[in-house]
């Protein structure tokens, strides 16, 4: 027996065990923005002029890059605790470098979100029960993919065409606080 033939399915399985350990960690699996959501939340997203702007849950950066490239003289922050997605962010930090991109291995939850003029959100429902505690006396603009915020009424809801049978939107929520 080869040495790949005993290393590929160790890492494999060390890959699915990091995976189902983080996901029952976090409440949720790493779930990519689509194109045609990134497309809608950047849309709504350039009529703000925004200092500090932070991605909770980047996951693989798939709206932490866009948001960075959209707004070069804008901090970003992408938030990620699981990982994959963080050493996946870490890695395409350095092959497609943003210098207003910072990449952060920490939970947002216990960070001071106000220093941010723009949140992006794609979160599951007990994640945004808890934002919402969290900034529910903070004025903010928050841009949440496919789950609403609790008690919020939203500024605009974006329909997005969705990849499954479930309706997607984008929607927007500008607080004072």
């Amino acid at each position: 027996m080869s040495l790949i033939s005993l290393i590929v399915p160790f890492l494999m399985i060390l890959i699915t065990m990091i995976v189902l350990f983080d996901s029952a960690k976090n409440g949720i699996t790493p779930t990519p923005t689509t194109s045609k959501e990134k497309t809608a939340a950047l849309k709504i997203s350039e009529t703000f002029k925004p200092d500090s702007i932070a991605d909770l849950g980047a996951g693989f950066g798939t709206m932490a890059f866009p948001l960075a490239k959209q707004f070069p003289n804008s901090r970003v922050v992408a938030y990620e605790t699981a990982a994959l997605p963080w050493i996946f962010l870490l890695i395409r930090s350095r092959i497609q470098p943003r210098p207003n991109l910072t990449v952060r291995r920490r939970n947002f939850m216990k960070e001071d979100l106000s220093k941010h003029d723009l949140l992006y959100t794609y979160l599951y429902p007990k994640a945004m029960d808890q934002l919402q505690e969290k900034i529910n006396h903070t004025p903010v603009i928050l841009i949440s993919n496919f789950f609403q915020m609790p008690g919020w009424k939203p500024s605009l809801i974006w329909p997005v065409e969705s990849r499954t049978r479930y309706s997607s939107s984008i929607y927007l929520y500008r607080r004072n606080g």
